[in-house]
């Protein structure tokens, strides 16, 4: 990476700064500023993406230092966390949620005007959604593993095509 002009580095280090001493509800103007300041650095867009839209300070830091040319050792990535036991009546109502919501959804967007056979429209085909945040993340990863649901990408599952009676 071609080394940047001071100002640009002074305006980075300040913005760091400032989104260290500020508390989190009042840090988003700063977290702006420091996207557009990061994209004028010419860092990666997506790594921006996933710095800001996280708002990871710790890898804000990190990210600055290399851009001032300094090295930074990368961390330790910790061995993957085992599977947390989830009981079964919790997976079959996070599952029956679940459903619901694709039900739901699907409904909402067959009722939009455009949508049918008299309009022309093609049909909507909603079948992966974001599970709901009233169950932990782990619940969801806990029905993938059980053959219930399947990840789609991006934060994304969906139901599988399971038409055998098995039971918990």
């Amino acid at each position: 990476m071609p080394p940047l002009a001071q100002p640009l580095l002074n305006e980075i280090t300040a913005k760091v700064a400032a989104i260290e001493g500020a508390d989190a509800a009042s840090a988003g103007p700063n977290w702006g500023a420091m996207h557009k300041l990061l994209l004028k650095a010419k860092v990666d867009p997506a790594a921006i993406m996933r710095l800001v839209g996280g708002r990871d300070v710790k890898e804000l830091k990190r990210v600055a230092a290399r851009l001032r040319g300094e090295e930074v050792a990368d961390d330790v990535v910790a061995p993957a966390p085992t599977a947390v036991a989830v009981d079964a009546s919790v997976m079959q109502s996070a599952l029956k949620i679940f459903r619901r919501r694709v039900k739901f959804a699907q409904l909402d967007a067959e009722s939009k005007l455009g949508v049918g056979p008299m309009s022309g429209g093609s049909q909507h085909k909603i079948d992966a959604m974001i599970p709901p945040r009233e169950f932990p993340m782990h619940v969801w990863e806990a029905l993938v593993h059980a053959g219930k649901l399947r990840r789609e990408g991006e934060g994304f599952y969906s139901l599988v095509d399971d038409n055998s009676q098995v039971h918990w």
